[in-house]
């Protein structure tokens, strides 16, 4: 192991070494930022919650800074103008459907929940500070695996942002599935109450059982009745029918907004944020 892989594991941090470079990035700029509401963080980037009157000038600081950024609750219908702005200076520009729920998601992850069992070799665990390092790894591999980018491992810790990472373990204590979500805005800020929620991923070898599905459920119904949260969003891919499926059955639905994704190709080379 290299000198940077060492510094990169006794970090907990883990993807590309872009991310993880990205991930460094966003956890210095982040302490500069942290008590302005314009910005969110959950671990992963440094983002804009909103669009503003700056938003170009903005979202091109911030994926210049760390390699990547997004906007958050960003208009479907101005996406395509900003796009061109933002490709016309050199950065590469996607975007996410905004999926979001609020009661009617908790409620239907509760109904789901009380309705379901799980298999019965399957253990359920939230992540802390007394967690292991190994089952740390084990899920950030299993998000890796399904194109998931996983958080630092101080935030599935709940040690970065209120909010919580679940897994679920078989016989042999191995991860093999998990959901997360986080308190990621300013606790003063127009949208306090509203979580990120998702990064579900399931080891391909129990993929039909419904694990992340029951994760994602249970990831809301905690986050909604310990965490003050009263809203859950989301990115997901056009054509991602998997994710699209869980987030109607917990009542989670598209809206006007997208995520509007943007990286810097020197500092972020071709690597994407998450599926």
């Amino acid at each position: 192991m290299t000198q940077d892989m060492a510094r990169m594991a006794d970090k907990e941090l883990f993807g590309t070494p872009s991310q993880i470079s990205m991930m460094e990035r966003a956890r210095a700029l982040w302490a500069l930022v942290c008590n302005d509401p314009a910005f969110s963080f959950f671990g992963r980037s440094v983002t804009l919650c909103g669009p503003t009157d700056d938003a170009f000038e903005r979202i091109a600081a911030l994926a210049r800074l760390q390699g990547g950024t997004a906007c958050h609750y960003f208009p479907k219908t101005e996406v395509e103008a900003m796009g061109r702005e933002l490709q016309e200076v050199g950065l590469n520009v996607s975007h996410h459907n905004h999926m979001r729920g609020t009661e009617a998601a908790y409620k239907a992850s509760k109904a789901l929940i009380d309705a379901m069992e799980l298999p019965a070799n399957i253990t359920l665990g939230v992540v802390d500070m007394a967690t292991p390092g190994e089952i740390v790894k084990d899920i950030a591999d299993v998000s890796v695996s399904c194109g998931v980018m996983p958080v630092p491992g101080d935030a599935m810790r709940g040690h970065v942002r209120d909010g919580l990472c679940l897994a679920a373990l078989d016989e042999a204590g191995t991860v093999v599935a998990t959901s997360s979500s986080y308190m990621n805005n300013h606790p003063e800020g127009e949208r306090a109450t509203d979580a990120f929620w998702g990064m579900l991923a399931t080891r391909e070898d129990r993929r039909g059982e419904r694990l992340g599905l029951y994760l994602g459920a249970l990831a809301i119904v905690q986050m909604w009745e310990n965490h003050g949260a009263r809203a859950f969003n989301t990115g997901v891919t056009d054509g991602n029918a998997p994710s699209m499926a869980v987030c109607k059955k917990l009542d989670i639905a598209v809206t006007d907004w997208v995520f509007l994704l943007c990286t810097d190709p020197e500092l972020f080379g071709d690597s994407t944020f998450t599926k």
